[in-house]
């Protein structure tokens, strides 16, 4: 199904999640109110675009979801994280040329990149004559977490406005170029970037890995992680094969897609270009 197919909620959410993983959740039994269901179906049905149609986001649209998205929990308080809209269309292309394999960046109506950002928190110690005591691994983990955080609330700004999204962590290929691009300072480096628009058209939920292998009670112990992804992999390939067109290649296994995507080395720079930024990753 459609995330945005007129039926009942409690019926679109269990259909939406029984898409997702193979089995429900009992949602009548959860006991919440239809506002919170109908809530849970948006969030539920999220899915990733890459076709937008021609209508225009407003920079003022961007900036509302930008404030909304920033109200996500922050590690300690400390707001570590930072959005950029890119507008400028030289800078646009440029973001473009560093994926090349990725066309539909440049059509999106609005593209934000997340950021980490320890430069702030870490010029408060400067100003006060402390030291930075804490300029470790976890120093540049939590300026990271809160950028995450930031994008997901993004996202589910978006969908709330009509809005889909499609993140990109291709933008980190080339981070130090995106740095002189963005004019990134010290202790402030890309995450991801965000295509934002209207739809062009509606998509289906993609499966994910099932509950039992992802959400544990108390532990999650030694799990068969084989029989999983196996489980998985024999749902992935039916949910493919169901939308493939007449005379296209037979669906794949997810695990094989994956393995092949991985088996070259990526992004082999980024610690060394993290550190150049000022992050002491020790």
């Amino acid at each position: 199904m459609h995330p945005d197919d007129p039926q009942d909620d409690t019926t679109a959410l269990s259909e939406l999640l029984t898409q997702r993983f193979g089995v429900s959740p009992d949602v009548a039994a959860a006991g919440l109110d239809p506002q919170a269901i109908a809530a849970l179906r948006v969030i539920a049905g999220q899915t990733s675009h890459r076709r937008w149609s021609a209508r225009a986001v407003p920079a003022e649209a961007v900036r509302l979801l930008a404030a909304c998205a920033l109200s996500a929990p922050s590690k300690s308080y400390l707001q570590q994280a930072d959005i950029i809209d890119v507008r400028d269309p030289g800078r646009r292309a440029a973001i473009q040329a560093i994926v090349p394999t990725l066309p539909w960046l440049s059509a999106a109506p609005a593209l934000l990149v997340f950021c980490a950002n320890g430069r702030r928190f870490e010029r408060l110690f400067d100003r006060r004559g402390k030291p930075y005591t804490n300029d470790h691994l976890d120093g540049f983990f939590n300026p990271v977490v809160d950028a995450a955080l930031v994008m997901m609330n993004f996202v589910n700004a978006a969908r709330a406005a009509g809005l889909v999204a499609c993140p990109i962590s291709m933008v980190r290929n080339h981070p130090k170029r995106l740095a002189e691009i963005l004019e990134l300072p010290r202790r402030v480096v890309p995450v991801a970037g965000l295509c934002v628009g209207h739809p062009a058209e509606a998509r289906r939920v993609n499966p994910r890995l099932s509950l039992d292998a992802t959400f544990h009670l108390d532990r999650i112990g030694e799990r068969d992680d084989d029989a999983d992804c196996d489980e998985f992999d024999r749902r992935y390939v039916a949910t493919r094969e169901a939308v493939l067109p007449e005379g296209a290649p037979a669906a794949r296994p997810w695990s094989d897609e994956r393995a092949d995507q991985y088996a070259n080395a990526q992004r082999a720079d980024w610690g060394d270009f993290v550190r150049s930024a000022g992050f002491d990753l020790g």
